[in-house]
């Protein structure tokens, strides 16, 4: 017997961007789920709203037929009571607001604890332990079985396996996070599922997936409280992913990640349009990752007519009168940078043969002076622009841990044509424990997201950034505010399906 069918679903939007009503047609059944919006405001229910549906702060009170929804002053959840008022989970958080423990009663007894730790979770639930990914349970008979997780392009645990490559768990979701289909041989263990949609974890008091700065109620489509970082994305605060939920995702309530192809379409779009578009590359003058990053980008942006390369040993910003001078910078680079693979070098140099190539000063002093007033009010440079550059130049704001450099060389991309410039720092150069003591003077506000490798994983992510109004023109709403310091920053989620192991001993 089949259960399984074909169905369509219709989904209807306001001029606000709120999901106002979802239609789901199949042959055994059919139904409609209408949103109540507030006439003022982006406000939704499922039930026609009341005064009493948001506090002042606009955070949703009551789920429906579920239960109510008591909150910090902070904006974050306190706690959900369960309609029939015997049943209370209370959410704790820490001084970033990160959740660190839950806690589950009945009647006024603890049933369940959960506590969190960065990158573990520990959870105690009778004779049942949990740690990290770990399911670990103690009865009387002891049996160990492995669980593999396998995601979808959107991160989502889609398949879980034991060691013998049999089925746990098998399931599929609806575009906002829904459950489409769950299914399994073993009930129990189906249950025991947390992690899910875009591998976030899915509380079963409520049915809201938490993700870090917010919670996600997939039936509703849409955020319960609205977007701390205010009217950032436009005026809707409650909408998920500007509703794209089969090609974005939002690790963290805040910012996003996308593949390198849809940040290169994007990029190539935009420049088709012949606008001037800058491209900084930050690189750490010992590593290779800022090199591979570059050499990407040369291949795959189109039409690209410059690159400018930082020198730590070079005179003038000007283009090198001969190949001599090329031949001498790259061996600088080369030299100071011993973890080069000689495949990248040789791709550097093609790019100064392919592009009108300059070398840029060590320390990129006289930045001001020599782009801005020389090359290009002189028009030496034409068109668009790769440069590549120290990590420092992008990620500091001011130039005190480098007494050396021009101040104008913090950021370099904001002196040099800001309007027309962004920047890209590889994963491995966003060192928070570095960099952050000194952002501390940052007082632009910038704007950015993760885009994976081009490989398609996190390991190689970039992280892209620069001022509102040029990241906003070209990326729209992909576009969030970045933290001023770094270890704040959410990571970047992967694409490529992921292998993600669980141990699990139970009690026969």
């Amino acid at each position: 017997m089949n259960l399984l069918e074909p169905y369509r679903q219709t989904y209807r939007y306001d001029a606000g961007n709120n999901l106002v009503q979802l239609l789901h047609q199949a042959n055994s059944n059919t139904w409609q789920q209408t949103i109540s919006l507030h006439p003022d405001n982006n406000r939704g229910t499922e039930t026609q709203q009341s005064a009493t549906d948001f506090d002042v702060n606009g955070n949703l009170l009551a789920l429906n037929n579920i239960g109510t929804l008591d909150w910090h002053y902070n904006n974050s959840l306190n706690k959900l009571t369960r309609d029939n008022k015997t049943t209370t989970e209370y959410y704790i958080y820490d001084y970033q607001g990160n959740r660190v423990r839950t806690v589950l009663e009945f009647n006024q007894k603890i049933q369940r604890q959960r506590g969190y730790l960065p990158s573990l979770d520990i959870s105690t639930h009778q004779n049942t332990l949990h740690i990290g990914t770990h399911i670990l349970a103690e009865i009387s008979k002891d049996t160990i079985e492995s669980r593999y997780q396998l995601s979808s392009h959107l991160q989502s645990n889609t398949l879980e396996l034991n060691d013998k490559a049999q089925t746990i768990s098998y399931e599929y979701y609806y575009p906002y996070g829904g459950t489409a289909l769950i299914a399994g041989k073993d009930k129990t263990q189906v249950r025991q599922k947390r992690y899910r949609y875009t591998s976030k974890e899915k509380d079963d008091s409520s049915g809201l997936s938490y993700y870090s700065a917010r919670y996600l109620a997939p039936w509703l489509a849409r955020w319960i409280s609205p977007d701390s970082a205010e009217a950032i994305d436009g005026l809707n605060l409650y909408v998920y992913v500007s509703n794209n939920p089969l090609k974005y995702l939002d690790p963290t309530g805040h910012i996003s990640t996308i593949s390198w192809e849809h940040f290169v379409d994007i990029v190539n779009k935009h420049m088709d349009g012949k606008p001037i578009l800058n491209f900084w590359v930050g690189e750490k003058h010992t590593e290779e990752y800022g090199l591979n990053l570059l050499t990407n980008l040369g291949v795959s942006i189109n039409p690209v007519e410059n690159f400018v390369m930082e020198s730590t040993d070079a005179g003038r910003h000007e283009a090198p009168a001969d190949g001599f001078h090329v031949r001498r910078n790259f061996y600088i680079q080369t030299r100071i940078n011993k973890n080069a693979s000689p495949y990248i070098m040789k791709d550097l140099m093609t790019l100064s043969q392919k592009h009108n190539y300059y070398i840029g000063r060590g320390y990129w002093n006289d930045i001001e002076d020599e782009y801005r007033n020389n090359l290009q009010k002189e028009q030496h440079l034409q068109g668009n622009s790769l440069f590549l550059i120290g990590s420092g130049h992008l990620l500091v704001h001011n130039n005190t841990p480098f007494p050396r450099a021009n101040k104008n060389a913090f950021p370099a991309y904001k002196y040099v044509e800001p309007k027309t410039s962004i920047a890209l720092v590889p994963i491995q150069e966003v060192d928070y424990k570095y960099f952050d003591p000194r952002r501390s003077g940052t007082k632009t506000q910038e704007f950015g997201f993760w885009v994976r490798g081009k490989d398609g994983s996190t390991e190689n992510a970039s992280l892209v950034f620069g001022q509102k109004k040029v990241m906003k023109k070209i990326f729209g709403n992909l576009a969030k505010p970045i933290p001023v310091l770094l270890k704040n920053l959410p990571l970047p989620v992967g694409e490529k399906p992921l292998i993600n192991k669980t141990t699990e001993m139970t009690k026969l």
